[in-house]
């Protein structure tokens, strides 16, 4: 079974939204076997653009603020893994 294909041009809140209907569908349990795994799939695929999308957004917003530039500073963002 073929995972659905994501636009290249998905934005950030289109892709999270859809990631969150995956795991809606996964925690319900309805889903047999082989659509499970295509809904996980699906979401890890997901996922990664999520996470490229915000690394990418990240990367912009420290560049803006700059290193001790103008009196700011900028400080790491935390993990969410805690």
């Amino acid at each position: 079974m073929a995972t659905k294909k994501i636009a290249k041009n998905i934005k950030f809140e289109e892709a999270l939204a859809e990631l969150e209907e995956q795991v809606r569908l996964l925690e319900g349990g309805d889903l047999s076997l082989e659509k499970s795994l295509e809904a996980y799939r699906h979401g890890v695929e997901l996922a990664k653009v999520c996470n490229a999308k915000l690394t990418t957004v990240r990367q912009e917003v420290e560049k803006i603020i700059g290193e001790g530039e103008d009196g700011f500073e900028t400080e790491a963002f935390q993990d969410l893994e805690a």
